[in-house]
Formats: C-alpha cells, sequence, structure tokens
C-alpha cells in the first residue's frame, strides 16, 4: 500500500512539474509573439488602436503616419506648392479609400496633372461610417481650418442608416438645431475599454484568456443587445421598391433629408457660396442591373431634390459607370463587399475628375 502511495505521489510530482513547465514555457511564447510581431496582441492600449473616439465627430482616425492635423488622410506625395485651387472631399469609407493612392482625391488630382497639366490641392477627409450627421461638424471645424475653394461630399445608399439608427441618439445641437457634435457610440467605448482592461494582467496566459473571452463571448452579448431592434443590414431600404421603402421607411427618410438640409446650408454659409459646393453620388453593384435585388434610388433622389432646392451642384455617377464597366460591373467591385476595388474606385475617381474639370472651369 505504502509502494503504490510512493508512486502514487510520484506521478503527480512528474505531471505537476510537466505542466508547470508547459505553462511556463507557454508563457515565455506568448511574450515573445508579442514582442516579435504580436500575432496576436495582448498588451492592448489606446496607443495600438487605430481609431480614436471623438466626442465631436464620434470617431476620428488615430495620429499617425498616414493621417495629418484634421483628420486629412495623406496622398502619396503632398500637394504642391502653389498648388488650387483647394477641394476638401467629405466622405465614408468609399472617399476614405485603401491607402494613399486608391482613393477618390487621388485620381482627382492625378486627372488634373496629367489631362489639364493643373496642380489641385486636395484634401481627403474621408472616414469609415461617416455621414451626413458627422459632416455637420466635421464641416465646421476643416472649412476654416482649410479655407478650401470647393468641398466635395459623398453620400451614398449607407449614410441613411448610419444617420437613423447608428447616430441620431447620439446628435447634440445648437439652438438653431444644427448639429455641432456627434459623440462616441456606447459601443465603441465599452469594446476599446474591453480591450484594453482585458490585457491588464500581469500572467499572458491570463491575457490571452480573458481577450479570448472578451472578444468570442461577452462583447457579442453586448453588440447584440445594443442593436437589438434596429436593422442588421445597412443597405435594407435600398433593396425594397420605391413604394414599400417609402410606406414603411418615411420617418428614417425624413430624418435623412433633414440631415442633408442641415449639411447644405452649413456648408453653403461657410463656403459663402452655393457654387463651392458639389454633392457626388456613386452606384452599388445593384443599381447596374447585376442578377439578383435591384437597389432603388431613394437616396440619390433624396440628395438630388436638397440640393436642386440650394441650388448646389450634383454628380451622381452611376450612368458614366455603367457605360464604364460594361456587362461585367461586378469586376470592378470587391467580391461579397460594398466596396469598389482598385480598378472601380479609379473609374469613380475619373468620373468625379471629369465631372469637376467641366464645373471648375465656370
Amino acid at each position: 500500500m505504502k509502494g503504490k502511495s510512493s508512486k502514487l505521489r510520484a506521478i503527480t510530482l512528474v505531471v505537476a512539474v510537466n505542466v508547470l513547465l508547459t505553462a511556463v514555457l507557454f508563457e515565455i511564447v506568448l511574450r515573445v509573439q508579442q514582442q516579435l510581431g504580436p500575432i496576436y496582441d495582448l498588451a492592448v492600449d489606446r496607443a495600438t488602436i487605430s481609431v480614436e473616439l471623438s466626442d465631436v465627430l464620434n470617431h476620428v482616425p488615430a495620429p499617425g503616419p498616414d493621417v495629418e492635423a484634421g483628420g486629412i488622410r495623406k496622398l502619396d506625395k503632398p500637394n504642391a506648392d502653389g498648388c488650387g485651387p483647394k477641394l476638401l472631399f467629405l466622405g465614408d469609407s468609399f472617399m476614405q479609400g485603401h491607402g494613399p493612392v486608391d482613393n477618390i482625391p487621388y485620381y482627382v488630382r492625378q486627372f488634373f496633372q496629367q489631362s489639364l497639366r493643373r496642380e489641385l490641392c486636395v484634401f481627403n477627409a474621408g472616414q469609415s461610417s461617416y455621414s451626413p450627421s458627422i459632416f455637420v461638424p466635421q464641416a465646421k471645424k476643416l472649412i476654416p481650418l482649410l479655407k478650401p475653394d470647393s468641398i466635395i461630399i459623398d453620400v451614398d445608399e449607407t449614410d441613411l442608416w448610419d444617420d437613423y439608427y447608428r447616430y441620431r441618439h447620439l446628435v447634440m445641437r445648437d439652438a438653431a438645431g444644427s448639429v455641432v457634435a456627434v459623440r462616441p457610440t456606447p459601443l465603441g467605448i465599452w469594446f476599446y475599454d474591453g480591450l484594453v482592461k482585458s490585457t491588464d494582467k500581469t500572467l499572458y496566459m491570463h491575457r490571452l484568456v480573458s481577450k479570448f473571452y472578451f472578444t468570442r463571448i461577452e462583447f457579442p452579448k453586448l453588440y447584440d443587445l445594443y442593436w437589438r431592434g434596429k436593422p442588421n443590414d445597412n443597405l435594407w431600404l435600398s433593396r425594397l421598391s420605391e413604394a414599400e421603402a417609402r410606406r414603411a421607411y418615411g420617418t428614417e427618410i425624413a430624418y435623412f433629408k433633414t440631415a442633408l438640409e442641415d449639411l447644405t446650408r452649413t456648408v453653403v454659409s461657410r463656403m459663402g457660396t452655393a457654387d463651392a459646393v458639389v454633392y457626388i453620388h456613386h452606384p452599388h453593384l445593384q443599381h447596374l442591373g447585376a442578377p439578383g435585388v435591384v437597389f432603388n434610388n431613394i437616396v440619390a433622389d433624396t440628395v438630388r431634390e436638397v440640393a436642386s432646392r440650394h441650388h448646389v451642384r450634383f454628380y451622381d455617377a452611376t450612368e458614366d459607370l455603367r457605360t464604364e464597366f460594361g456587362a461585367e460591373p461586378q469586376k470592378y467591385y470587391i467580391p461579397n463587399d460594398v466596396h469598389f476595388n482598385a480598378a472601380g474606385t479609379r473609374a469613380y475617381g475619373i468620373a468625379v475628375a471629369k465631372y469637376l474639370a467641366a464645373t471648375l472651369a465656370h
């Protein structure tokens, strides 16, 4: 009996030592990958997050080598000395683009350089998930800072969802009813705070378990709770027939129109003339006759109506891009995504450049 007990203790000791050694080795591996990569970040802090929360603009790009003051995104090279006129571009991820040479302002500047021998000053203030509600305080901030000669604002179908469901309850207005700020989304605060807290542990193994639990279990529950009762498709309204959309979602459309009215009044008053303001709109694949659901034109028609009322120019690139893309428009979009690929962005950028070349000359 005594021999069996000793053998059991020996086995237990061997197992315990092996578990301890494995744990120590795993801890070392986690710390090394953090220093060399990291492959899986276990030391999250605010400085490592590419988007910062903002009390005025909801979220802004974090300062870095690709972002200038005011959230202006750097292109492949700075604007030339003595360039002009100065064009400020506002928009969401379609305007933001995918780097210093895959975005609308880059292609506009390039077109003017190569085709017209003119050096424009362009400023790309596009940011993912921005919409007219955020464009209002953004314009109030950037127009006096940059003093542009013209402001070009890209509006698309996702903006209606963003305005009504993402930002409506976060908007702050002045006495006249104009938006002065869009507060940070609570979900974003919870996510960033949760990431930082989950990796604020002494042991990296503890950090791994804590972060995995937060990102895979805790936060998904918070996410579902926050968005409960809201459409989970930001293009939901565009997929309906126009009659059905206007009948079922008249309140959302009216709110979107109000946001556009506020934006238009804001930029026209600060630019000093309606001639200095241009709205642009790009098609989604479903606008171009692709198989499946065909999108309605409610967003473009709403922008056109508001622009016309204020004598502001509006360029809808749908027909020009329909011609440019030909029989296979899907080749110009990222598969299973709403965005243009590089070829689509280039085509849209050149289409916008040609429109501006014709209008800026007058």
